[in-house]
């Protein structure tokens, strides 16, 4: 008899977390009391309805990213209006967004339609420029969610995007989207595209064939995770036909401050006086550098007079490492348990206020081996995977899949989209709030690569 003892170590651990009392599982108030917030925990307050329902090959977006509370980010502003600029002198290239999960990449997407507006309003004082090509109005954003596995795949899924009907060839395909009018397009979670299966390959060479045939005529502005990008960059160099490449980072001490104390204000714990002193305290981009770190140190100065909440914002900026969701989601958390919290703390280790953020228990991580880290490495530089990708891509069972993510699921390390007609459709990723934490350690541990 084969008996897979590899597989029956898998099984073991998960089936332990499956038939675990209740009575023996830590509580969220049990958490709260040492002052620590679990991955598990973390995980489950992504949205509910975001975690149900089919799964769409491509979504266009109009308004889905619109942010009213936007911070920085006014360098890599003005270089898409020059990039948008060199395109309508017809001097157009492919430039690409790059950052890390969970940096605001969305929420900079959602400054493009305003920005876009910026430069029509502008258009309208000037004098007529007939040489200069004209602006559409509005961005067309679309994201892919189902990496194509060959040639057509990849043709359908730009032609859906401009609602034209697939020609039989590449060569019809580029002639027809050049024959659309002028579009300013910008493609979000451009690693979604990469799928380490058959087939996919070909269809990123064909994609990529369909984007530099048609520069010229319209403007494409990719948004790509930085482990995807680099991973893009060794094995299908991707940089290579990609003339600028943005770079987005985590926010900064002094942003975060800002973002959060917008979320106080929402809460109604400050005024709105303060919160007027708040948004004067991030200095522009284009200043020199000495004149931008003298601003910051009297806006740190202004801030520490007049924020109450001035040690939480630098606790939350230091247990984020600039995160902007999961500082967000610490704030929230720390301030709907401070009874907890307060029951098992001293009142000496309070805060002047008496508001203490939860730190990060990520003892979970730990306890993982190298397998499992492989497995979620591939997720996130994915941006998440289906249990048949899974299986393709590790050479295992359905099954071993299955049972693999569900796994890491119980452990709070991925949630799962689950599929009502097929459990190999299952789809695993990790939260916005959890990358920065996972990919870390996977760094740490040689998963992903600098």
């Amino acid at each position: 008899m084969d008996i897979n003892l590899r597989f029956f170590s898998r099984l073991n651990p998960w089936l332990n977390s499956l038939f675990t009392s209740k009575a023996t599982l830590k509580t969220e108030i049990d958490e709260a009391q040492q002052g620590q917030m679990s991955l598990k925990t973390i995980a489950n307050q992504y949205p509910l309805q975001a975690r149900r329902g089919p799964i769409t090959q491509v979504m266009l977006y109009q308004s889905l990213y619109a942010s009213d509370d936007f911070v920085g980010r006014e360098k890599q502003l003005n270089q898409i209006t020059d990039v948008i600029n060199q395109w309508r002198n017809h001097h157009g290239e492919i430039s690409a967004i790059v950052s890390p999960a969970g940096s605001g990449g969305s929420s900079f997407l959602g400054q493009l339609p305003p920005l876009l507006q910026t430069i029509i309003a502008d258009d309208a004082k000037k004098a007529p420029m007939p040489d200069v090509k004209p602006l559409p109005s509005k961005w067309l954003l679309m994201s892919f969610y189902q990496a194509p596995l060959g040639a057509n795949g990849a043709i359908a899924h730009v032609c859906y995007c401009f609602g034209i009907t697939p020609p039989n060839t590449i060569t019809e395909t580029i002639a027809a989207i050049n024959q659309q009018p002028p579009q300013l397009i910008m493609i979000d979670d451009m690693h979604k595209l990469m799928l380490r299966m058959m087939g996919n390959n070909q269809a990123l060479v064909t994609f990529a064939t369909i984007v530099m045939e048609t520069r010229k005529h319209h403007c494409w502005i990719m948004g790509c995770e930085i482990f995807a990008w680099q991973r893009l960059s060794a094995q299908y160099q991707i940089h290579h036909f990609i003339k600028h490449v943005f770079q987005l980072d985590y926010f900064s001490e002094t942003e975060l401050a800002t973002i959060q104390t917008k979320h106080l204000l929402d809460l109604g714990l400050i005024s709105n006086d303060v919160m007027a002193k708040e948004t004067t305290t991030t200095p522009p981009n284009n200043t020199n550098k000495s004149t931008k770190e003298q601003t910051e140190q009297a806006n740190i100065e202004q801030v520490d007079i007049v924020n109450p909440y001035k040690d939480q914002l630098k606790q939350l900026y230091t247990i984020s490492q600039g995160h902007p969701k999961l500082a967000s989601l610490l704030l929230q958390y720390s301030l709907a348990h401070q009874v907890d919290i307060g029951s098992d703390n001293s009142s000496n280790s309070r805060s002047n206020n008496g508001i203490d953020i939860c730190r990060i228990n990520s003892s979970v991580l730990q306890q993982c081996q190298d397998n499992d880290l492989f497995s979620v490495a591939e997720i996130y530089v994915h941006g998440g995977l289906r249990v048949s990708q899974h299986a393709h891509i590790f050479a295992i069972t359905i099954e071993q899949s299955s049972l693999q993510l569900e796994y890491l699921a119980r452990q709070g390390l991925i949630i799962a989209q689950y599929s009502q007609q097929d459990f190999a459709e299952h789809f695993y990723f990790i939260t916005p709030t959890l990358s920065k934490i996972i990919a870390n350690h996977l760094v740490n541990n040689n998963k992903l690569f600098n």
